[in-house]
């Protein structure tokens, strides 16, 4: 998607006869841009007036995933690139099909159930379906005569039990028939029942100062202060073990791995922030040094690239900006170098631009509350930071969760995925 919508994609966005995967790109954008979302109220004001994520959700009453074209193939590990992206970004905004795809993964766990002939169902999901079929007339008739027979069986057994009649008991065993009887378990008090043993979890991670279980159903145990769709984000994380890319930067170009893999050589190019999220209204700049270089400037641009900041020369390879930038906005930035006499700017084709975008204040209240009842859990710290497109927080708090479990593939995995996101 380009910096800004086309005229088209308003309407269709408003008509809602985009594709799915364009509209929920659409969506996205109008949540985060100023400027399209004053065209979209000047331009169709009908539409304007209601809030993005109304009508959003409106859009989305109407569409949801198919258990054939979308899930089953993302749960079996079949769907292509394409098709997963579609699946994490619908997800991450419809309820109803996050909590069917959770509800696949914790099936998936199960061990798989013979069928009669002896064989396996060639998709496991499709056991969980109802299958229900009209039954003929002669079938019903012999459900009739098979039901009529069990009930007369159990007539029987009831009247043949002593225990079960009015006004009987059982004969019990006198004290002294049973004073030769010991315990099955030497070490347990007499008079004292067994324990039902506790169900083996699938997962477990040291998180939070404890245990976080994920159950045989796939349930976080745990945690139990996370707001729902957060709590749904990390079941899903240790579900499929994987962070997908981030909702929050759904509709960005990629390009900030071509730009940090200059970290380790000695091109002039712009470090960070780039195509991130982050928290700091007053973010600092880092850039690779020109060798010979006499100083440098920092221009900030807005999604207009019209210039709303600028550092002055300045001599190191770092410089924080002493005014605050507005949230929820995207912005770019360049730095340029004077050596000689000449000026050299950074970046400038064929390498993408440096963006980055201020936590918007929702989420950032949203950070604060959640720092509160979880701020030592690595883990929804982790799926928090990603989830909202602070890539290098997430990294960090990851690392720190892998670290607490050195023998988990699970905390490998997702430590792995989000290095994977911040180098593409």
């Amino acid at each position: 998607m380009s910096e800004h919508l086309s005229q088209t994609q308003l309407t269709g966005y408003s008509g809602r006869t985009l594709p799915p995967q364009e509209l929920l790109a659409v969506d996205n954008h109008l949540a985060s841009c100023d400027v399209c979302h004053d065209r979209l109220t000047r331009i169709l004001p009908a539409v304007g007036k209601r809030v993005i994520s109304q009508s959003f959700e409106s859009a989305g009453a109407s569409f949801h995933l198919d258990y054939e074209q979308h899930l089953e193939p993302y749960v079996d590990g079949t769907a292509d690139e394409i098709d997963r992206e579609i699946v994490d970004s619908h997800v991450a905004l419809c309820s109803k099909c996050a909590t069917d795809l959770k509800d696949l993964l914790a099936f998936k766990q199960q061990p798989a159930v013979a069928t009669t002939g002896g064989g396996v169902t060639s998709s496991w999901w499709k056991r969980w379906l109802p299958q229900w079929q009209p039954l003929s007339t002669p079938a019903w008739a012999m459900a009739v005569v098979i039901a009529v027979f069990i009930m007369a069986m159990a007539v029987l057994l009831w009247t043949r039990d002593p225990a079960s009649q009015p006004g009987q008991q059982a004969e019990l065993p006198s004290p002294a028939a049973t004073a030769h009887i010991t315990p099955a378990n030497p070490d347990q008090p007499q008079g004292n029942l067994p324990t039902t043993p506790r169900e083996e979890p699938l997962l477990a991670l040291n998180d939070a100062g404890g245990q976080v279980i994920v159950n045989q159903r796939g349930q976080l145990e745990g945690l139990q202060e996370l707001p729902p769709d957060l709590r749904e984000s990390v079941e899903r994380a240790l579900a499929t073990r994987q962070l997908r890319a981030s909702p929050a930067l759904t509709g960005w170009p990629t390009g900030a791995g071509s730009l940090r893999g200059l970290e380790n050589r000695s091109d002039f190019a712009p470090l960070d922030p780039t195509d991130v999220v982050i928290e700091t209204d007053r973010p600092t700049f880092r850039w690779r040094a020109l060798d010979g270089a006499d100083h440098y400037v920092v221009t900030i641009y807005d999604g207009q690239l019209r210039e709303v900041g600028s550092s002055g020369p300045v001599t190191g390879t770092e410089w924080t900006t002493p005014n605050s930038l507005a949230r929820g906005v995207t912005y770019s930035w360049q730095i340029s170098a004077t050596k000689d006499g000449d000026k050299f700017v950074s970046p400038k084709p064929p390498l993408p631009e440096a963006r980055f975008r201020i936590l918007d204040q929702r989420a950032l209240a949203a950070l604060a509350k959640l720092k509160e009842f979880a701020g030592s859990s690595h883990l929804a710290m982790g799926v928090f930071y990603w989830k909202y497109g602070l890539l290098e927080k997430s990294e960090r708090e990851f690392q720190a969760l892998a670290k607490a479990n050195p023998n988990s593939t699970a905390a490998t995995e997702l430590l792995a995925s989000i290095r994977s996101l911040r180098r593409r």
